[in-house]
């Protein structure tokens, strides 16, 4: 299992401050920050040995200096709908030992493949640049209804509600891209997604993190050359990743479009 890492929050919350004084980003800039984290079957082993445990605290520290509320929002997914799932807030409160805790083997899609486009969905939804949608349960007419033709009619279409719009950076976390079995449908669905957005003027940025040794990404490069407000930062060694100093580790995540699109 991989060692804990010994962090002071609050040093690490200092030193990405002055990183973003230094980019030109003035401390009324904030930004609402959600993780979407992969559950698929491939990273079971870096969710189980506590690698991603300790990535989650690592962005704690920069939830404190750009996140209104200093929380981060926490959805999980693998492939299709379905999996992905909305686990709420995480500060220092919680984060520690949160992915042990309450993500291994307890999510939807644990341990599932790989899908990105339903999971994009959701974050938008989150921030309120998507309508979320009430689904209805169906309603089982009683016995007299039946016998009298009575039953009640089945609603038409679900209505929809908008969370409050609000400017969010997504940090994606993945260890590999798409299923074969689904690949060309999902790029395809995740290109439409992200360019929807785009034209919508969504205030989201999708920070992609590819956290495999073995794994090209070639996609996820592909649609952050494609798309202004996404980027990626690769981890090709996960847990020297997680253990990086505070400096070198806001210097990989703070890339020049992503400081521009905080100052835009």
């Amino acid at each position: 299992m991989t060692q804990p890492f010994k962090l002071d929050l609050n040093k690490s919350a200092t030193t990405f401050r002055l990183s973003l004084d230094k980019a030109g980003v003035p401390p009324e800039i904030r930004a609402e920050l959600l993780v979407v984290m992969d559950v698929s079957g491939s990273f079971e082993h870096e969710h189980e040995e506590g690698t991603t445990d300790i990535l989650l605290e690592r962005f704690v520290p920069l939830a404190k200096v750009l996140d209104p509320d200093g929380k981060i929002d926490l959805v999980t997914f693998s492939n299709g709908k379905d999996s992905v799932q909305h686990l709420g807030t995480i500060d220092e409160t919680n984060v520690r030992g949160y992915i042990v805790n309450h993500v291994v083997d307890k999510v939807r899609g644990w341990k599932g493949g790989t899908t990105y486009s339903f999971a994009l969905e959701e974050a938008l939804r989150i921030f309120g640049w998507l309508p979320c949608h009430r689904d209805h349960e169906p309603v089982k007419p009683r016995f007299w209804q039946r016998l009298l033709g009575l039953a009640p009619d089945a609603p038409k279409s679900a209505p929809t509600h908008r969370h409050e719009k609000k400017r969010s950076i997504v940090l994606f976390v993945t260890d590999g891209e798409n299923d074969p079995g689904d690949s060309f449908r999902d790029k395809q669905r995740t290109r439409e997604v992200l360019l929807t957005s785009q034209h919508r003027g969504d205030e989201v940025y999708f920070l992609f993190i590819g956290a495999c040794e073995h794994e090209e990404f070639a996609f996820v490069e592909a649609i952050a050359k494609e798309f202004k407000n996404t980027g990626i930062v690769m981890a090709t060694d996960p847990e020297a990743f997680v253990n990086l100093p505070d400096d070198e580790l806001i210097a990989k995540l703070l890339g020049r479009e992503l400081v521009d699109w905080l100052k835009a």
